[in-house]
């Protein structure tokens, strides 16, 4: 580290010295909490159709929510020390949307403590549905505000689409008053601005500008709306037709966004960034798993199982690739 504290300004080498790599550390770090949620709820589903052990989903409940308290208290911490490289996250406009997945891990957890606590997981649960509103706000109004390029587009602008859809899925196991109001109008947020964000997304890959390798990895981003769509919405309205939907573009747009990450992935140094992947890879497996749930053929429950194997794969390797860093002291340079 102190050869790249000579490159920076002087002003800032204080700073680093007293918190090290946390001046570094993005508040995306919080997708690896997500990424643990998800599988939480995957295994969850995996001991009801399959008889797994239960202890295997609340395992990776327990890690998410050590994850998620270990980065709060380093990120409050870099807040308190280094607000300025805070501020710079904020107003930085291909960093700001990661911000939401500060908010959507604090949901996703109290879907994880409903089991245990009703009372600790409404508390994640509104706290968080505050957040989410207000951080979906925020970014919506400065999208219409401010002339957008198509070259800012990028997977990381699903995140205030996928906040709201994810309230309900705690907000429906949790039901608190007011809770399937609340849903509807959280899978409303998502349907309405979720298919205009996707399509940016699509135009951008197709016309514009490359993203670059370090960021490619996030488009599996656009796998979580599909299947956090399904879960959402036949938990409020019951599964259709409408919400096989979901799933069957997702199944579409699978092949082609993996092929594309894992190419990325396999020729590019390891980046914390990778993470983004964790979340998407298990929200599309837990709708598949839903599916396979409302629609019991050897299909769905084959998918859904290979699906399940290759997210929880895909997230213990780049725990392993975190760990190391972490072993060699190296995690600084990740972001």
């Amino acid at each position: 580290m102190a050869q790249h504290i000579e490159i920076i300004a002087p002003d800032e080498r204080e700073i680093i010295r007293q918190i090290g790599f946390v001046h570094f550390m993005s508040v995306s770090t919080f997708a690896a909490s997500m990424g643990y949620c998800g599988m939480c709820f995957g295994w969850r589903t995996a001991h009801q159709i399959w008889g797994v052990p239960a202890w295997i989903g609340e395992f990776f409940g327990i890690v998410a929510m050590v994850i998620y308290i270990w980065v709060f208290f380093q990120y409050f911490r870099k807040l308190r020390i280094d607000a300025a490289a805070v501020r710079a996250e904020w107003n930085s406009p291909s960093k700001v949307n990661f911000f939401g997945t500060f908010t959507v891990s604090t949901v996703l957890l109290a879907a994880v403590l409903a089991p245990y606590s009703h009372m600790i997981a409404s508390i994640f649960w509104w706290v968080a549905l505050v957040m989410i509103l207000l951080f979906g706000w925020i970014l919506l109004s400065h999208w219409l505000l401010e002339r957008q390029h198509i070259n800012e587009v990028t997977p990381a602008w699903l995140l205030p689409v996928l906040g709201p859809i994810t309230i309900p899925i705690a907000g429906n196991v949790l039901q608190n008053p007011g809770f399937h109001d609340i849903s509807v109008f959280c899978v409303a947020i998502g349907i309405v601005t979720g298919i205009p964000v996707i399509a940016l997304l699509l135009t951008r890959s197709i016309i514009g500008k490359p993203l670059p390798d370090a960021v490619q990895p996030s488009l599996m981003i656009l796998m979580a709306p599909f299947g956090m769509g399904y879960i959402t919405y036949s938990d409020t309205f019951g599964p259709d037709n409408f919400t096989a939907l979901f799933i069957c573009a997702g199944i579409f747009l699978l092949v082609p966004i993996v092929c594309k990450v894992a190419s990325i992935m396999l020729s590019t140094p390891f980046r914390m960034g990778w993470w983004s992947t964790s979340f998407p890879s298990m929200a599309f497996t837990n709708g598949v798993l839903k599916f396979s749930n409302d629609y019991t053929v050897f299909w769905t429950r084959t998918l859904g199982l290979f699906l399940l194997i290759c997210a929880t794969t895909l997230i213990l390797w780049l725990s392993c690739k975190t760990i190391w860093a972490i072993h060699r002291k190296t995690l600084w340079k990740l972001y």
